[in-house]
């Protein structure tokens, strides 16, 4: 453990900010820093190392047998504004000691062994997972000012579509990362055996009123955009909880036209966002939105689906042998599913993807 904690010491190092958190954004000189850890890492390990042009970092380690089929370990090293030293690193630094112990050990896998370090995990202007994505092959060209922002970065839509991988030479993919929640933690449980990741929707949520004088225009004669989207809000709220103890939704962004201290709000837009295991869920959720923005007549709402990360299933194989060799190591555990996305979602797309979780101390991810 001391050697991991070392790893991510190393990776650390590169984008930590003066308060003990650490911001590594995509294609950021500091995401490219933490490449550099990793990638010269994977050379004193002996592993033949390649970037592409989505900035994620791949090394590869031969087995002893030749025709069979490569094990996969990833996680990205990017980071969320004032993040955290685990969440993502620590599933790759995991995979270079895995490495690091093999040739301790003087052992070889039959097996190859890969190892991915994936760029733009975190929501970002070219979507989420988008490292990830871009080697699935589940990048949409189509994506409203994808070309643009990739063009900022220094790269072009053609290279990130050459960047799908034919994935007939792998075996499975493997991730471990932090739970990014206090079940684990307040359980006191070793580790948690990802049974699937949850799908993740988000949509556009404008209210289109009237904008006019804050200290002439009588109450009854409004048609306050926030006031009709405040509403809309704590009824979808209410009927996210009556629907599913599971479901979940965030209204996590909220932007006010024209913004002014005296002009009465004539346009607001927000972005709701809702997180099951079964799309029936959100489908009915979003469903009951639109009943809802339609019963407040002061307004008139527009409900755009921006993304849509269908859930995926990890490979019930990989999770027995998870189960199994906790149970050996008798190292405590629970079967359970994962309400964050992850690189194993797009990898769950092209093979079998199975996922440990380790506990975040108090539940808490996303911060330092």
């Amino acid at each position: 453990m001391n050697q991991v904690k070392d790893i991510l010491s190393a990776i650390g190092t590169a984008g930590k900010n003066e308060d003990g958190s650490y911001t590594r954004a995509c294609y950021s000189p500091e995401y490219f820093d933490a490449v550099a850890v990793v990638e010269k890492k994977m050379k004193e390990l002996g592993m033949k190392t390649r970037r592409d042009a989505a900035g994620n970092i791949h090394g590869f380690l031969p087995g002893s047998e030749t025709g069979l089929k490569s094990i996969i370990i990833g996680s990205h090293l990017d980071t969320v504004p004032n993040g955290g030293l685990y969440d993502g690193a620590y599933g790759v630094a995991a995979g270079l000691e895995l490495v690091r112990r093999l040739k301790e050990e003087g052992r070889t896998l039959r097996h190859p062994l890969e190892i991915y370090g994936f760029n733009a995990e975190e929501s970002n202007p070219i979507g989420g997972t988008f490292g990830s994505r871009a080697v699935a092959g589940l990048v949409d060209p189509s994506q409203p000012g994808l070309a643009d922002a990739l063009k900022s970065y220094g790269h072009t839509l053609p290279e990130i579509m050459d960047l799908k991988r034919d994935f007939k030479n792998a075996k499975c993919y493997l991730e471990l990362h932090i739970e990014q929640g206090d079940y684990l933690f307040n359980e006191n449980l070793q580790i948690g055996v990802v049974s699937g990741i949850v799908g993740i929707v988000r949509y556009r949520v404008t209210a289109v009123g009237h904008s006019n004088h804050a200290g002439t225009t009588m109450m009854k004669n409004r048609r306050d955009a926030m006031v009709a989207m405040a509403r809309l809000i704590d009824r979808a709220d209410r009927c996210c909880r009556e629907i599913d103890d599971t479901l979940v939704l965030t209204v996590g962004t909220i932007r006010c036209f024209p913004g002014s201290e005296n002009v009465i709000p004539g346009k607001v837009e927000c972005t709701f966002e809702m997180r099951h295991m079964d799309a029936g869920k959100t489908d009915e959720l979003i469903a009951k939105i639109r009943q809802l923005a339609a019963e407040i007549d002061t307004v008139e709402f527009e409900i755009e689906k921006k993304i849509d990360k269908g859930s995926v299933r990890c490979d019930e194989h990989l999770m027995e042998v998870i189960s199994q060799a906790a149970a050996l190591e008798k190292t405590t555990h629970v079967v359970m599913p994962s309400g964050a996305g992850h690189d194993a979602n797009p990898m769950a797309h092209c093979l079998p993807v199975g996922m440990i979780f380790v506990p975040s101390k108090d539940g808490l991810s996303h911060c330092k």
